[in-house]
């Protein structure tokens, strides 16, 4: 259940990558790279899983000052929702 808590700060990483700024890097982190992909297994996870692309734009919006809560989610969040139903 800790496990539940903790994952979507983990999801958030990739998006930071695609502003530059790389905090969490599989190859340092091998053993924290593949707990990240066992959660993205979980069915639970896996409903409500958004892409670092979708990420990536709340980011953007929030250092904006433009923060867009509705945004539409691009085809890799939907494919991944769609999994499970």
């Amino acid at each position: 259940m800790c496990d539940l808590h903790v994952y979507p700060m983990f999801e958030r990483f990739p998006a930071l990558q695609l502003l530059g700024i790389d905090i969490f890097a599989a190859e340092k982190f091998p053993r924290l790279a593949a707990w990240v992909t066992a959660m993205q297994c979980q069915e639970c996870v896996r409903k409500v899983w958004m892409s670092p692309k979708t990420h990536c734009q709340y980011l953007e919006g929030y250092f904006t000052g433009i923060k867009n809560y509705d945004a539409p989610m691009d085809d890799e969040t939907l494919a991944m929702q769609k999994s499970v139903a």
